[in-house]
């Protein structure tokens, strides 16, 4: 998919360039972007559990240390090996369990969605897109029932608040090409936006990305997304130095032509009338 740009005057999308085809009207750089829409399921997804366990995950390894902490300062070792032991690792493991078994109802609930995403000059954005949703599906989504009135009466589309990402935030970028999908992180540990990618705009994606953060010395880039410096100019290798003579000998006269057979002759011949 090409990048396009779109044209205030006509109120549409035209390809990107100086100027408008339609219109003939002066585009800027800012109205370039790249826009396409697909299809999510939180259930299936990935990303939507880990955007729940990297916070609960790391709150119950701390919740542990600290207790054991606490009880070895306090009790010495045995009191750490009573609560390991005990029924303080059982609770936290059934938070554990609950909040799965919670995330599941709450993604059964939520169903499919539409994702907008869109890549322009100022950073990356994608929102999620609800097809005739009901009350149920934004208290699923933790937003207000209000939002209904947001929705459009001829599509049935209602857009929920987008997250976005400037490209002078981002300090890592990883990618998964299984999945076409791009991760971006601000700062460089924590996941700030996971762009899913359609396969046939993965490329220019990356593309783009590589020309924005591609010389970037502050952003932690795979290999295939770096652009390397300038190399120095080609210096072809040196050319062996040969004596005057010999260079004398190979181009002064031309090569001696192949004699025939009737030449090999002639010789004997003279000869035998010599005789």
């Amino acid at each position: 998919m090409p990048r396009t740009a779109y044209c205030k005057k006509c109120r549409a999308e035209v390809p990107a360039g100086p100027l408008c085809p339609r219109c003939g009207g002066k585009l800027p750089r800012s109205a370039v972007h790249l826009v396409w829409q697909t299809e999510h399921t939180p259930l299936r997804d990935w990303m939507s559990w880990n955007a729940v366990m990297r916070i609960l995950l790391p709150v119950l390894g701390t919740v542990l240390l600290l207790a054991l902490l606490l009880e070895t300062v306090s009790g010495g070792l045995r009191a750490a090996e009573r609560l390991l032991l005990g029924g303080f690792t059982l609770a936290l493991t059934g938070i554990l369990l609950i909040a799965c078994v919670s995330l599941l109802v709450l993604f059964i609930l939520q169903g499919d969605e539409l994702l907008s995403c869109e890549i322009s000059g100022r950073g990356m954005r994608v929102s999620r897109v609800l097809v005739s949703p009901s009350r149920l599906d934004l208290i699923a989504r933790f937003q207000a029932p209000a939002l209904l009135r947001k929705t459009d009466p001829e599509t049935g589309l209602l857009p929920l608040p987008p997250r976005e990402i400037a490209w002078k935030e981002i300090r890592r970028v990883q990618l998964w090409p299984e999945k076409s999908t791009i991760l971006l992180y601000a700062p460089s540990r924590w996941l700030r936006l996971a762009l899913p990618c359609d396969p046939f705009v993965y490329g220019e994606a990356l593309d783009w990305i590589q020309e924005k953060l591609g010389k970037s010395k502050q952003v932690i880039l795979p290999p295939e997304l770096r652009q390397e410096k300038p190399g120095s100019a080609f210096r072809p290798a040196e050319m062996p130095e040969y004596e005057a003579y010999q260079t004398e000998m190979d181009f002064a006269a031309p090569p001696a032509e192949p004699e025939t057979e009737t030449e090999k002759a002639m010789p004997q011949e003279e000869t035998d009338h010599e005789e």
